[in-house]
């Protein structure tokens, strides 16, 4: 059985299971293809970010430069 971290996303409520490593018949198989139950071996909480879906979903923000004084020169 291959071995998997489970990551509770708390700002957008998700959860992602992410592969740690390859059971040993899923290491020499070709595809590492595992047919054995998962298995969890650890769970921990991400407070600070959201899952990857939701970083991707998000619109993309324009920012507009309005504090640049484009033209000005400095006379001495």
């Amino acid at each position: 059985m291959c071995y998997f971290e489970k990551i509770h996303f708390v700002p957008c409520g998700h959860n992602d299971i992410r592969l740690i490593q390859h059971c040993h018949f899923a290491r020499n198989d070709p595809n590492h293809q595992c047919f054995g139950s998962w298995n969890i071996k650890r769970e921990w909480e991400q407070h600070e970010s959201k899952c990857q879906k939701c970083i991707a979903a998000r619109p993309a923000v324009q920012y507009s430069n309005t504090n640049t004084q484009c033209g000005l020169t400095s006379s001495r």
